[in-house]
């Protein structure tokens, strides 16, 4: 999301509308940060969209969804994986990075 200040700069916008967050998921990646059950913090890469999943990973639709827990497909290393939904900082939309890169800065 691009927010225009008045010098005519654009600069990114941080959400924390969950809903909002959910539908950009279907949509493609998006750059969310949250906090971990352990208090470390999560800088991650995500997606629900199915285009963007390998098709032997994608979701079919077995489990009841928690009202708790946001899952998503991590694109920094394909996997999936979630979050609690009270525990986001803060989400933008963003562009998928290289395949094959992966920062391990979390673990």
């Amino acid at each position: 999301m691009k927010k225009i200040d008045n010098s005519g700069a654009a600069s990114t916008v941080i959400s924390h509308d969950i809903v909002a967050l959910e539908e950009a998921l279907k949509k493609g990646v998006v750059h969310m940060v949250y906090v971990k059950k352990n208090g470390a913090m999560r800088d991650a890469h995500g997606t629900r969209a199915s285009a963007l999943i390998p098709e032997g990973y994608r979701a079919q639709g077995r489990r009841k969804a928690s009202p708790l827990v946001l899952t998503y497909w991590d694109t920094d290393r394909g996997g999936w994986r979630c979050l609690l939904r009270d525990r986001l900082m803060g989400w933008i939309e963003a562009p998928e990075p290289p395949k094959g890169e992966r920062r391990g800065n979390d673990e």
